[in-house]
């Protein structure tokens, strides 16, 4: 009987051992940190500690190999936006996109100005950090720059940067005044 009765409790000590030593590496909760977006809000240049709607703007980004991409943004009245950031390993990485602002797509009026396009260039470098074996790994985003490229007719007058790394998506990391 005491045979038995050890054998149980050395089963179920062996049992809550491995359960307690086990990662959680199903499921990568909701909550976990992912890859953080770019966050740029845009203020008034005359007035740079104010918001201001950068009116009808359309966003798209080009991939890698510079191949324009969709929309990420179309035809919107908007303080702020979120640009997704590619990765080419950990070097020094641009991603472009054309900011397009009084967009001529509004089907129930004439459209009383024409539409501008910017490109801005953001360079960083990004990181890879590991969360965890459910979750895998996550980039972080460091020595953040904006150029915006001059065409003669830029609507984008300056910009600054925030933070130069990105980390999370709790705050706007830059700004671009208009």
């Amino acid at each position: 009987m005491k045979n038995k009765f050890l054998n149980l409790i050395g089963i179920f000590g062996f049992v809550i051992l491995a359960t307690w030593s086990c990662e959680r590496d199903d499921i990568c909760a909701e909550s976990t940190a992912t890859t953080p977006h770019l966050i740029i809000r845009f203020y008034d240049v005359s007035n740079p500690e104010e918001l201001k709607n950068a009116r009808r703007l359309s966003v798209r980004g080009f991939d890698a190999e510079g191949v324009e991409l969709e929309n990420i943004v179309f035809n919107t009245d908007t303080d702020s936006i979120v640009l997704p950031l590619y990765f080419q390993g950990e070097t020094l990485t641009t991603s472009r996109f054309i900011l397009e602002k009084d967009t001529d797509f509004r089907l129930d009026e004439d459209p009383a100005t024409d539409s501008n396009m910017d490109i801005i260039n953001i360079n960083y470098i990004p990181e890879f950090e590991y969360v965890s074996r459910a979750c895998g790994y996550k980039s972080i985003f460091t020595n953040l720059s904006i150029g915006v490229e001059q065409d003669g007719n830029t609507w984008i007058r300056t910009n600054e940067i925030l933070t130069t790394t990105i980390e999370n998506e709790n705050q706007a990391h830059a700004i671009l005044r208009h």
